[in-house]
C-alpha cells in the first residue's frame, strides 16, 4: 500500500510540475543602435537569455512560470541612441489547471514617435507553451 501511495504522491507532482509553461520571445533589433533589455513588470519566473541587442541582431529568451495557470512576461527594449523604446507584455492564461489554454496576447507600445514596434504570436501549444517574434525598428 506504502509503494501505491508514493506512486500516486509521484504522479500527482509529475502532473504539476508539467501544469507549468513557458514562453518564448525571439527579439530583433533592426535598428543602427544597441539596445537594451529591461523587465519593468517582471515575468511569472526568471527570464533567461534576454540581454543587451547589437545593431541588426537578435536574442531568443524564454521565461518559465511557476503557476498552472497563467504565463507572461514584460520586456523592453531601449535604443542606446536617443532613448526611445519598444514595450511588448506577454500574457496567456486559462480558466483552471484543467482547462484549455486562451490564445496569447502581445500588447505592443512605443514610448515616441520615432521608433516602430510590432510583436505577433509565432507558434502555441496545447501544454500553455508558446512563442512570440518581436522587432524594434527605426
Amino acid at each position: 500500500m506504502v509503494a501505491g501511495a508514493v506512486f500516486l504522491g509521484a504522479t500527482v507532482l509529475a502532473g504539476a510540475a508539467q501544469a507549468q509553461s513557458t514562453v518564448t520571445a525571439t527579439v530583433r533589433n533592426n535598428t543602427s543602435t544597441t539596445v537594451t533589455f529591461s523587465s519593468p513588470s517582471g515575468c511569472q519566473g526568471s527570464p533567461t537569455n534576454f540581454g543587451n541587442i547589437g545593431p541588426n541582431g537578435s536574442v531568443t529568451g524564454s521565461a518559465r512560470s511557476p503557476y498552472s495557470t497563467s504565463n507572461g512576461c514584460s520586456i523592453r527594449y531601449t535604443r542606446s541612441d536617443n532613448s526611445r523604446d519598444c514595450s511588448w507584455v506577454l500574457s496567456r492564461t486559462r480558466n483552471s489547471t484543467t482547462g484549455s489554454w486562451n490564445y496569447p496576447t502581445i500588447n505592443t507600445n512605443s514610448s515616441s514617435s520615432g521608433v516602430t514596434c510590432s510583436g505577433r504570436v509565432a507558434s502555441v501549444s496545447s501544454s500553455g507553451d508558446w512563442q512570440a517574434n518581436l522587432t524594434i525598428s527605426p
